[in-house]
């Protein structure tokens, strides 16, 4: 009987030692589980490192292919402006070549787009030159005109495209109504041209 009441009391103090090993058993699974994720995290990181690298690499590559290569003038053709009408200016007539510079960040795609829409492209501007005036070439610079041509060339290929129009080989032809009016100035004589004694003189 001595032999078994000394037994109990070891066998009650293996009881409470049971919390603390499951305490320690999970302490070690979310130890291990952090450690996991840890690792992960640190991979994550990396990886998120790397690629935003290559990014800004390709970025600034990229914007050196462009500064390296502006966009070449393209060459839309020749064509004519006709004033029709009754149309009171110097210039009957127009000739010229047409070429457009394109913006270096949309290069590739309004090249594209310019070879899938070029009868459009040229169906619009000539639709815009018979809207057009003489007095339009009768600037040097031809800056409304060009205005015109760029917007139009934008709205036809549906995107900001277009950086600068050039206008070569202009010839200019004349409505002699420039002329005919210096002339008429001239030489024509007013009905009323001079007074004898307070009565008006004219021309019978």
């Amino acid at each position: 009987m001595a032999e078994q009441t000394d037994q109990e009391p070891q066998q009650g103090e293996a009881e409470p030692q049971q919390p603390e090993e499951a305490s320690l058993k999970k302490s070690g699974f979310f130890r291990s589980l952090f450690t996991t994720n840890k690792k992960w995290l640190a991979i994550l990181v990396g990886a998120a490192i790397a690629l935003q690298g290559v990014g800004l690499a390709c970025y600034k590559l990229g914007r050196a292919h462009c500064n390296v290569n502006p966009s070449a003038e393209i060459d839309l053709g020749q064509y004519c402006f006709v004033a029709y009408g009754a149309e009171d200016g110097p210039i009957g007539g127009a000739k010229f070549q047409l070429h457009i510079a394109l913006l270096e960040q949309v290069d590739r795609a309004a090249r594209k787009r310019l070879n899938q829409r070029q009868y459009r492209v040229r169906q619009d501007v000539e639709q815009l030159l018979r809207r057009a005036h003489g007095g339009d070439f009768d600037d040097p610079d031809l800056g409304e005109l060009k205005r015109q041509l760029q917007e139009q060339i934008n709205e036809t290929l549906g995107m900001r495209a277009i950086a600068d129009v050039v206008i070569t080989d202009l010839k200019l032809q004349d409505s002699g109504r420039r002329r005919n009016r210096v002339s008429d100035t001239a030489e024509s004589v007013p009905w009323a041209e001079k007074s004898d004694g307070g009565k008006l003189k004219t021309e019978s």
